[in-house]
């Protein structure tokens, strides 16, 4: 019996083995940079939407205090009035008025996006210029 050379057939094997501990590595690899991009692109996102909120809130508290202003200008030309609704910076936003001892009440809300504010101010008339006795940001 002839010893056969098996020297081939394990270099064959020793070539398929480490091909696939490179496939292997490669895979490990290219899951970690993946898990990676995902986490960035999830953080960037949420700073993103904590920003757009934020510029809403900003917005529609502004809003609101334009919506007192008109309200001071409305009251000097008719003390009777007691509110409305009307687009300020193209944001709804409403104003009521109710009368108090030596002034009025004023609250102002207005919507933008998803945030909502309402102010709320005490107006009195000091010699034909409104005087804030009192301002509160309300929180519903």
């Amino acid at each position: 019996m002839a010893k056969t050379d098996q020297t081939p057939y394990l270099t064959v094997i020793k070539k398929i083995r480490s091909a696939g501990f490179a496939t292997l590595i490669i895979l490990i690899l290219i899951l970690t940079l993946t898990g990676t991009g995902l986490e960035v692109f999830i953080k960037a996102n949420a700073g993103l939407r904590m920003s757009k909120r934020q510029a809403q809130s900003q917005q529609a508290v502004y809003c609101a205090e334009g919506g007192i202003e008109w309200a001071k200008a409305q009251l000097l030309y008719n003390p009777e009035w007691r509110g409305g609704s009307r687009l300020v910076a193209g944001k709804n936003t409403q104003v009521i008025v109710t009368p108090g001892e030596e002034g009025y009440w004023v609250t102002s809300a207005a919507v933008s996006g998803q945030a909502r504010r309402e102010i709320r101010v005490y107006l009195h008339n000091n010699s034909g210029e409104w005087a804030m006795t009192n301002y509160q940001e309300l929180h519903r």
